[in-house]
């Protein structure tokens, strides 16, 4: 008996004779086209369905009512933080009082 007798190989499959490269990057451009189209889609939709408010005209008295609850609504600090705002702005350095504060430091 030789050697080569006694070891057997295993068959080699026809399939990985012959490389299919063009599969891998066609695979790979569609799923990115596939994604892309995707994102695409989802901000069309929420272009189309999730808009603002319609804007009403200058005089008009619901415009005027949505304005006045959204200044309530924005003025909820207690007078400690409208202090400490008030402080920060003053020593920021972006006002004339505030430059001068600085500069007397």
């Amino acid at each position: 008996m030789t050697c080569d007798e006694t070891t057997e190989q295993p068959p080699v499959d026809e399939c990985l004779l012959e490389r299919k490269w063009w599969c891998f990057i066609l695979s790979s451009i569609f799923t990115f086209l596939a994604g892309l189209l995707i994102v695409l889609l989802w901000r069309a939709f929420a272009f189309l369905w999730c808009r603002k408010e319609p804007e009403f005209a200058p005089n008009d008295p619901k415009q005027k009512e949505q304005k006045a609850a959204r200044q309530s609504k924005e003025f909820e600090g207690t007078f400690m933080t409208e202090a400490k705002d008030w402080a920060g702005e003053l020593i920021s350095g972006q006002t004339t009082t505030g430059r001068i504060l600085l500069r007397l430091d």
